[in-house]
C-alpha cells in the first residue's frame, strides 16, 4: 500500500512518466494472456511484434491476437478513465473486441473444459453467474487483500466459462483490469505455462489454493517494486 501511495504520486504530476508506464502495462498484459495460449510466453519480444517482426516460431493466430489485444488495452484504459467497474457488460465488450464481432454473445452451450479437467454452468447461468460474482467483489465480501481479490477475479471467469472463446485470456484481462482499478500495476503471470494449466486446474477443485494465492501474492508485490525502481530512475 505504501508502494501504491508513492507511485500514484509521481504518476499525478508527470504525465510523461505515466505514458511511459502505460505502454510498459500494455506489453505486461499481453504477455500475461498469452500463458493461456502458448508455453513461450515470458520469451516473446513483444515490443518488437508490435513493431512488425513476425518470428517464424509464432503462429498467426497469436499475431491476430495480440493486435486485437492492444485495441482491448485501449478500451480498458477509456473505461478506467471514465471510472468504470469489472462486470458482466465489460467483459462482454472485451470478448466482442477479441473475437472481432460486435454481436458475440456468451456461450449458448455446456462445455467440458478439457484444459482444466473443468465443467463449468449452465449457458443459462452465465450473466446471472457474472453479474452476483462482480457484485460480491465490489460489495466487500471477499477478503480485503488485493491478492486475495485479484485471485477470485481471475477464477470466477475460469469457473464460469462464459465465452466460446478467450476465456482464459479474459480471466487474465479481468484480473489485471481490477488491479489498475485499484491502483496497482498488471502482472505479466511469471510462471510456466504448464504450471498454471496445473495449479488452475486443482484451484478449481479447491485444492492448492494457498499456493495460487502466494503467486499472485508475490507477482503484485514484485511488479509493484520494480515499477516503483523504474519510476524513481525514470523522475
Amino acid at each position: 500500500m505504501e508502494m501504491k501511495k508513492e507511485l500514484a504520486q509521481m504518476l499525478a504530476s508527470n504525465k510523461a512518466l505515466k505514458q511511459a508506464l502505460r505502454e510498459v502495462n500494455k506489453l505486461d498484459m499481453i504477455r500475461a494472456s498469452l500463458i493461456v495460449r502458448t508455453p513461450k510466453h515470458q520469451s516473446l519480444k513483444i515490443d518488437r511484434i508490435l513493431d512488425g517482426e513476425l518470428p517464424t516460431d509464432v503462429a498467426v493466430g497469436d499475431f491476430v491476437f495480440i493486435e486485437n489485444y492492444c485495441e482491448l488495452v485501449k478500451a480498458a484504459y477509456n473505461n478506467l478513465n471514465m471510472g468504470n467497474s469489472m462486470s458482466a457488460g465489460l467483459l462482454k465488450s472485451a470478448y466482442r473486441i477479441l473475437e472481432e464481432d460486435p454481436d458475440a454473445d456468451f456461450r449458448k452451450d455446456s462445455p467440458v473444459v478439457f484444459a482444466f479437467s473443468h465443467v463449468p454452468p449452465d449457458w443459462e447461468d452465465i450473466d446471472n453467474r457474472l453479474t452476483n460474482s462482480f457484485r460480491r467483489l465490489y460489495a466487500g465480501r471477499i477478503e480485503n487483500d488485493i491478492a486475495a481479490r485479484a485471485m477470485y477475479v481471475h477464477n470466477c471467469v475460469i469457473d464460469i466459462w462464459p465465452f466460446d472463446e478467450y476465456n482464459g485470456e479474459l480471466a487474465i484481462f479481468a484480473m489485471n483490469y481490477y488491479l489498475m482499478e485499484q491502483g496497482f500495476m498488471p502482472i505479466d503471470m511469471p510462471m510456466e505455462r504448464k504450471d498454471y494449466i496445473e495449479l488452475v486446474t486443482a484451484c478449481l477443485k479447491g485444492v492448492r489454493v494457498d499456493e495460487e494465492y502466494e503467486f499472485f501474492r508475490d507477482a503484485i508485490v514484485e511488479k509493484m517494486k520494480g515499477t516503483i525502481h523504474a519510476c524513481r530512475g525514470y523522475v
